[in-house]
């Protein structure tokens, strides 16, 4: 009804568009949350995962020698100059590396340091430890001869 100024009263609104309306904001809200929730999965611990070793030790025998065999030719193109030294560093980081993810089934020539301590590689550890000034130095610190002594003594005592 109009006043005597010629203005209508507001109107009152039903309460159940208010919860109507509050529902409606609230679907949207989590509607929101579900899209833009972060989904993340969990990466699982290998850490206490036991370690898959080769079938055989015949197995083991014909990966030793192939890595051996492959880290002396490392050895000879470097001391040929057909490799720079740096490469040959890391080149024979990658063969042990690759021996010991083939030995135990692991992802090793993706893990730092502190994830071979983590999964009790202990050995290749210290061995890449010895090899890695070399692999990023500007002049190496060690001969790749050594390294390479480094790299025959991880995979010679491997068992």
């Amino acid at each position: 009804m109009q006043d005597e100024n010629g203005f209508y009263a507001p109107l009152q609104y039903q309460p159940q568009w208010l919860w109507l309306g509050l529902m409606l904001v609230l679907l949207i809200g989590a509607w929101y949350a579900w899209i833009l929730r972060p989904v993340r999965k969990k990466t699982p611990d290998h850490s206490k995962a036991p370690l898959r070793q080769v079938r055989s030790a015949q197995d083991l025998e014909t990966l030793r020698t192939t890595c051996l065999t492959a880290i002396n030719a490392t050895t000879v193109d470097a001391d040929a100059g057909r490799l720079p030294e740096r490469d040959a560093h890391q080149r024979l980081s990658f063969l042990v590396r690759e021996f010991v993810g083939a030995a135990t089934g692991l992802p090793v020539t993706s893990m730092t340091l502190e994830d071979l301590q983590r999964h009790h590689l202990r050995e290749l550890a210290a061995g890449i430890a010895g090899i890695y000034p070399n692999e990023f130095a500007a002049t190496p610190v060690h001969s790749v001869t050594q390294s390479a002594e480094a790299a025959r003594q991880v995979v010679s005592s491997w068992n």
